[in-house]
């Protein structure tokens, strides 16, 4: 028998990995999906067929920007399209619900950027209708997947620094940004806790695999009502803690230090898109990792997303809905203690 052509090896390679391609949708526009959508182009097997705007303009321009083959002018006409897999909604936060529940009552899975709601209410009746119509429902916290997060987890599941007693984290940008600026202006969710805040009670909860006993804060509110800086300490059983802060006023060092019985990691230099983990165990010299990516490490969140569907997941193992469920009851409360609530919620 002959030898086939290089170029049918070819052919017939693209088309088995044709066949294992997620298409992804996009629900939004702006900035955040934007860095979702140049990511997608470094993913194993995850595909941009197409975005959507409520303006068919800004969804041409992105489509074009990103070589998206479709461009929708509304929400409705994406949702619609049978050649979508899942859909990424990455509009603004008070809209999550509502777009995701769009999404999965058309029978897609989803990946609704983090906070995946404005609170756990919300967030109840998302996981409700994603059940009832057996699809995958998903939180954008793409920080869980980054190779150097991967293997913190393995470090911590396996005890190398003993029971954790201790975790130091923060996240603080400078926006300098003005009252309707969407940090800042509380019809589109504003606050440094929802924007930033979440990676810190997420990654406490990650490292801790459970929600505080005891939630302390302290909060400065700005100009239109909503954080821009708060301090948070969560107890833990045993007296373990979590000391955190974020801000939305002022650049903070985002490195996070966690501290066991027998030495600390330490996760930086952004501990939510981590480069570098240090091991220091006692009576030993440092040992430092180094992880390398292209982009922004997106596309470690839709490669795990991928996988979750071939094998008909209804939801993510590590970042389940009952996680990110207890999550935002956890923010809920801290928000409780300051009384801000949203009109929008």
């Amino acid at each position: 028998m002959p030898a086939l052509h290089e170029s049918v090896k070819k052919l017939i390679s693209h088309s088995i990995m044709s066949k294992n391609l997620i298409h992804w949708g996009i629900l939004g526009c702006g900035g955040i999906a934007n860095t979702f959508a140049a990511d997608l182009r470094h993913s194993q097997c995850g595909r941009l067929a197409a975005v959507s705007s409520r303006s068919k303009r800004k969804a041409n321009a992105f489509a074009r920007k990103h070589n998206a083959p479709v461009a929708y002018g509304s929400y409705e006409e994406l949702v619609r399209d049978a050649d979508i897999d899942v859909v990424y909604v990455a509009t603004p936060h008070p809209m999550h619900m509502e777009h995701s529940l769009l999404a999965i009552r058309a029978g897609k899975a989803v990946l609704c950027e983090k906070p995946a709601a404005m609170n756990a209410r919300q967030l109840r009746r998302m996981i409700k209708a994603a059940e009832k119509n057996n699809v995958f429902l998903m939180e954008g916290m793409w920080s869980r997947f980054f190779p150097a997060t991967v293997q913190l987890r393995k470090w911590l599941s396996e005890k190398r620094i003993g029971r954790v007693l201790a975790l130091e984290a923060d996240f603080g940008v400078n926006f300098k940004a003005g009252p309707k600026h969407r940090i800042n202006n509380p019809a589109l969710g504003g606050g440094a806790l929802l924007d930033l805040g979440i990676y810190l009670v997420s990654f406490a909860s990650m490292v801790y695999t459970k929600q505080p006993e005891i939630i302390v804060s302290a909060v400065h509110k700005g100009k239109t009502g909503v954080d821009d800086q708060t301090s948070m300490i969560f107890q833990y059983d045993h007296g373990a803690t979590a000391m955190l802060s974020c801000s939305s006023r002022v650049e903070i060092k985002t490195e996070a230090r966690i501290y066991g019985t027998k030495g600390m990691i330490t996760a930086g230099p952004i501990f939510y898109r981590p480069q570098t983990l240090t091991l220091q165990l006692q009576d030993h010299k440092p040992k430092t990792v180094h992880f390398s990516h292209s982009g922004n490490g997106f596309q470690f969140e839709a490669d795990h997303i991928a996988k979750c569907l071939q094998k008909k997941k209804p939801q993510s193992d590590l970042m389940p809905l009952q996680e990110s469920l207890s999550t935002l009851t956890t923010m809920d409360k801290i928000r409780k203690q300051w009384k801000l609530k949203y009109s929008n919620e």
